[in-house]
This record gives C-alpha cells, structure tokens and sequence, in this order.
C-alpha cells in the first residue's frame, strides 16, 4: 500500500467546487429520504436498479429535470389558451410554473401549469387568464421543478413560434 497523497495545497477550480457542493447536497437529500419512510416509499419502485433508495434519491438529486418542448400553438392571447410543455424527470417532476412578459420583461401573467392526466407527470398545461392583445411580442419562461428541488428554466419566444 502507498501513503495517501496530500491534496492540503491543491488549489481546486469553480467548476470543481460547485460539483463538492451538489454532491454534498445529494448526500444530504439521500440520507434525509433514507430516514423518512413516507419519502423512501416513492423511491422504493426504482430500488433494484440503483440498489437502493439511498442511490435512487441520490441519482435523483444530481440529475436536473429538462424542458424537452414549449408548444404555443394553443395560446393566441386569449383567456383559456392552453401552452402545453413537455417536461421529464428521471424520477417525477413536481411543479412547472409559467410567466409570460411583454418584449420590455414585464410580467403579464404567471401561475402553475396542471400536469395531463395518465402521463406520469410528462405532460403539462397552462391555461392562460388574461387577455393579452399584444402576445406576438411576448415570451414565455417556463421553471420545472423536481422532487429533490432542481429547478430549470426554459425561454420561448411567442412571434418567433408561429
């Protein structure tokens, strides 16, 4: 065996420490859901590939949650306009949210979408609540979060969609 190297003066970039810190922060979420049967329980389905619910939660919590499609075809500026995203999650994403601002980044409205039934929180719509005459010129900013809370953001341009 070979003494362990000293690493006291190594000097480590940004990058690596932000990756100390999500795993630090994984570690934590892992042995916090490892204790909570009520959240160990939503883990316990995806046990046998990641050996156990510690791994899952901490897979779950270093994988950020994706914005795979904005879809504006449904949304004219009309009360009732329905803006369906495409969200996916490794495990289940929890919450999206949508904020629609005028082209100066004002808000016109925000609220959360409602995930479409039997697709296994996939699918999600927003239905819009105010009139909005001038939506060419708006963009939508849509923020998906996970169960572990990640959180990730996606921005569509309305005028450059149709």
């Amino acid at each position: 065996m070979s003494k362990r190297p000293d690493c006291s003066k190594v000097v480590k970039s940004p990058a690596q420490l932000e990756n100390q810190k999500s795993f630090a922060k994984a570690v934590k979420y892992s042995k916090g859901v490892k204790n909570d049967p009520q959240r160990s329980e939503s883990y316990s389905n995806k046990k046998v590939k990641y050996k156990s619910v510690y791994h899952a939660a901490m897979s779950d919590c270093l994988t950020k949650p994706k914005v795979k499609k904005v879809e504006l075809a449904g949304y004219r500026g009309h009360q009732g306009n329905v803006i369906s995203i495409l969200a996916w999650d490794k495990f289940r994403v929890e919450t999206v949210s949508v904020m629609i601002l005028n082209k100066m980044g004002q808000l016109i409205e925000k609220g959360p979408a409602i995930a479409t039934p039997f697709t296994a929180n996939r699918e999600w719509d927003y239905i819009a609540t105010v009139e909005n005459i001038d939506y060419k010129s708006c963009r939508v900013l849509v923020q998906v979060k996970d169960r572990p809370g990640n959180v990730v953001e996606a921005e569509v341009d309305i005028g450059g969609s149709s």
